[in-house]
């Protein structure tokens, strides 16, 4: 049936239509017509939209004009409106409204449904929010219920007619009865000892002018209670705890009222004070994914600044070398100007070493999630730390090392650095400015049994026993507010803990502190690539540089061509196309991150056409900054060195090449298709 046909089915629904269609379509509420469909013996089988406004389909997620024609159970489900044909049926067959609730979608509405001619009126309104209200309040309800009768205080409630409308255990036991014998009765029946005594008057005073009072009374001899009682509405509630032990020592009362008002003008101090510090801290953590950006920046940065500076320091450190080997030999003899450009060589590449440690620095910070556990050296975790705190060290105090040889630990670089920060900025901290000479940050290391113990003392005013056991709780700090979250110490705990170690401090008021990491020593490893580890007249050997850097792969050629064969190539196809003619090589190094074919491009190939050749490699990287670089580099057990090396770790590795029992055949070609 067309819509013209459903108005023309009912006399006099076009204007009835029109009319509700004019003042209901703007109404926020949903509102509808429904036409019975009856069966041939006149039995309404279900209902037909005549019309709807606009808050009425959306209710129903439909469209206005997609609904005419529809019937109920063609657009709702059971459990919504499509489940109402008995009550609109009933509505229709009685002539009498009905109203129910219902759920439609996510939300619950409230349908009143009106007769119309042989049909109904049915208003929706959206009765969501009301519903949890009500069961918020149903909750709070039973919430209260609980805390009533958990409380060790007496509490009932009365209505207009002293009638016992509520009662807890407390207060029944107090009469002497239950709860099931006094409640609904009249107050001065139950307990008939209540009447004529100040508890009674002081309750009917309270009731009669709407106000509240406090009181005592005896409710036994040797048994006193302190009252509250008010009025809310028609009802008067009651609230009473036993203040015996007050009554019996009065003077002892006066300081426990004094006490308890104090504790809550400082329990209200140090909610405030945690507020405080709780939205400090919430902003500090909302910067933490600036920080993670920042992180991939310096590992970006690091990355592309460690490949000139490569080049850079080695050519300094081979121009360094040829030129006081020619002055030694005597080819140049003494030369005044020659001498001062040697020193400026010196000074450049010292300037160079300097920015090497401050992009380290910079990787060591991008790296501080790193999860992998390895060998690290902890006077280097503290001079990185020591390199980040100096700011807030070098007005304060002077910082003394006392280093002795210990092995390497098994820990995560970046968090250790990231520890020992931690404990040098606390230090200064602890510290006052201003007197520079007469304060002292020591740092020492040594072996205690299986242990490497770092200590970190400073002479600062030190801590108090409550202080000290608390101080490593998150978010407990004793600087102002603003000035520190209260993270440092336990999140340096974590760290700390995370590395099999543990972190303690030894304090005294007044002396300074001292905090102490015990992390698991590794066994001692000879190091086969040691810096001036070569030999007086090395073997001479076959070297592959693969490096998508010329200079770089230039300076390779110049450090290590003078005693061995160096062959280089730009890319990683370019090597594997060498590789499958001529494989025969003492050494590879290969950089880890290239354009074309990377690093780890070619560790792939090799495994299936080459792998006896792998033993030979020698991965070079200025920074893993991407997942796959750092998931290869802790998966893949090939020895690699970060840029900028050192010459002499470079020769040394080629010196130290595995010995070769035979010439490596080249590598087995493949179809490429293309």
């Amino acid at each position: 049936m067309s819509a013209t046909d459903t108005r023309q089915a009912v006399p006099g629904a076009d204007a009835l239509l029109d009319a509700l269609e004019e003042a209901e379509r703007h109404d926020s509420e949903g509102c509808m017509v429904l036409r019975a469909v009856r069966d041939e013996s006149g039995v309404i089988t279900d209902f037909e939209w005549l019309w709807s406004n606009p808050a009425a389909s959306r209710a129903l997620g439909r469209g206005t004009d997609t609904l005419r024609g529809l019937r109920l159970k063609d657009i709702s489900p059971i459990a919504g409106l499509g489940g109402r044909l008995a009550v609109l049926k009933q509505v229709v067959e009685s002539g009498r409204p009905a109203a129910d609730s219902f759920p439609e979608g996510d939300a619950w509405l409230l349908g009143t449904a009106v007769p119309l001619r042989d049909g109904v009126l049915l208003r929706l309104r959206d009765v969501t929010s009301a519903l949890r209200m009500e069961e918020g309040l149903r909750d709070t309800l039973d919430w209260v219920r609980d805390v009533l009768e958990s409380t060790p205080e007496a509490f009932f409630t009365v209505d207009a007619e002293w009638r016992i409308t509520y009662v807890n255990r407390q207060a029944a036991e107090i009469t002497g009865r239950t709860q099931e014998q006094v409640f609904r009765k009249l107050l001065w029946q139950a307990c008939p000892e209540l009447v004529g005594t100040l508890f009674e008057r002081e309750l009917r005073r309270v009731a009669a002018e709407g106000s509240s009072t406090i009181f005592e009374v005896r409710t036994a001899p040797d048994r006193w209670h302190e009252v509250h009682a008010w009025c809310s509405g028609q009802n008067v509630s009651v609230f009473s705890r036993d203040i015996t032990g007050k009554k019996r020592a009065e003077a002892e009362r006066d300081a426990l009222l004094t006490r308890e008002h104090s504790g809550r003008l400082e329990a209200e101090a140090l909610v405030r004070e945690r507020t405080e510090e709780l939205v400090a801290a919430r902003e500090r953590l909302v910067q933490s994914e600036k920080l993670a950006m920042a992180g991939q920046l310096a590992e970006g940065v690091g990355h592309e600044i460690n490949n000139p500076l490569s080049y850079v320091s080695g050519n300094l450190q081979f121009a360094l070398e040829q030129l006081e080997l020619s002055m030694e030999g005597g080819i140049l003899g003494k030369n005044a100007p020659l001498a001062e450009a040697l020193e400026a060589l010196r000074e450049a590449r010292e300037g160079a070493e300097r920015i090497r440690v401050i992009v380290r620095d910079l990787q060591t910070f991008a790296r501080a999630d790193e999860p992998h556990l390895s060998p690290v050296d902890v006077h280097a975790a503290l001079e990185f730390g020591l390199s980040m705190a100096m700011p807030h060290l070098r007005y304060r105090a002077e910082v003394e090392r006392r280093f002795a040889e210990v092995p390497t630990v098994m820990a995560h670089e970046a968090r250790l650095g990231q520890v020992f920060l931690h404990l040098l900025v606390n230090a200064a901290h602890a510290i006052p400015e201003g007197d520079f000479t007469r304060h002292r940050v020591t740092l020492s290391t040594r072996v205690e049994g299986p242990w490497v113990v770092v200590e970190v003392a400073d002479t600062g005013h030190g801590m108090t026993p409550e202080v000290a056991e608390r101080v490593f709780e998150p978010f407990f700090t004793t600087r102002a507010v603003g000035e520190g979250s209260g993270l440092g110490l336990s999140t340096s705990l974590g760290m700390v803990r995370s590395m099999r170690g543990e972190l303690t401090v030894n304090t005294t008021p007044g002396v300074g502190s001292t905090f102490s990491v015990r992390l698991p020593m590794t066994e001692a490893i000879p190091d086969a690539v040691t810096k001036g580890s070569t030999q007086e007249v090395p073997e001479r050997k076959r070297v592959l540089v693969v490096d998508d850097e010329p200079q770089l792969a230039s300076l390779l050629r110049r450090l290590l061509g003078q005693h061995h064969e160096v062959v280089v190539r730009h890319s990683g196809r370019e090597a594997l196309a060498l590789l499958e003619q001529d494989a025969d090589f003492d050494r590879v190094f290969c950089d880890l991150m290239m354009a074309d074919v990377t690093g780890m491009d070619l560790h792939a190939e090799l495994l299936s056409r080459g792998p006896e050749l792998l033993s030979r490699f020698v991965f070079m990287t200025g920074g893993a900054f991407t997942e796959r670089a750092r998931a290869f580099l802790q998966t893949v057990p090939l020895p690699r060195i970060e840029k900028p090396f050192d010459p002499g770790t470079l020769r040394a590795l080629v010196e130290g090449a595995p010995p070769r029992a035979r010439a490596l055949g080249p590598l087995a070609r493949v179809a490429r298709s293309g």
